[in-house]
């Protein structure tokens, strides 16, 4: 049987792997030790914490952290933590701040990830209104409107 062409995928616009997902999957159904699947996947894993994925994002966007500050209503101090690391944000703080940087979907879910914070979920009503949100580039206070038209909790208006 003759293999598979590799992909190229990228990560943050840069190449990460010439295996796709699913190969990654078969090699880990089919290794017999921890160790050895570890080891073989290493290369092809991505491992980026919330800050770093950030600042990538925003170095993307040409955006500046103060501009962040003005922009998603947050306190200066609670941003530059965010940026730097020292603090971890909450589900709708990463929402915030992936809509103000115009993130898309598949970049906001890997911030939610990064984060620690469940990914959107389309069965969810609130998460399918962000879903939508992300989708169509709209801004926070217009996000706000539809999710408190839905009758959800908005990210900043009454929080």
């Amino acid at each position: 049987m003759e293999a598979s062409p590799k992909r190229e995928e990228t990560f943050v616009g840069r190449p990460v792997s010439g295996r796709s997902t699913d190969e990654l999957i078969k090699l880990i159904e089919s290794s017999s030790s921890f160790e050895d699947t570890m080891e073989e996947i290493k290369p092809d894993l991505v491992d980026k914490t919330f800050s770093q994925r950030l600042k990538e994002l925003m170095d993307r966007r040409g955006a500046k952290v103060s501009e962040l500050v003005e922009l998603s209503l947050m306190s200066r101090s609670f941003v530059y933590q965010l940026c730097s690391g020292e603090r971890e944000p909450g589900r709708d703080v990463v929402l915030r701040l992936a809509l103000l940087l115009r993130a898309g979907i598949p970049e906001t879910q890997r911030l939610l990830r990064a984060a620690g914070r469940g990914a959107l979920y389309p069965r969810v009503r609130r998460d399918a209104v962000l879903l939508y949100a992300l989708r169509e580039e709209l801004g926070i206070f217009e996000t706000d409107e539809l999710l408190t038209g839905c009758g959800e909790t908005p990210l900043i208006i009454g929080s």
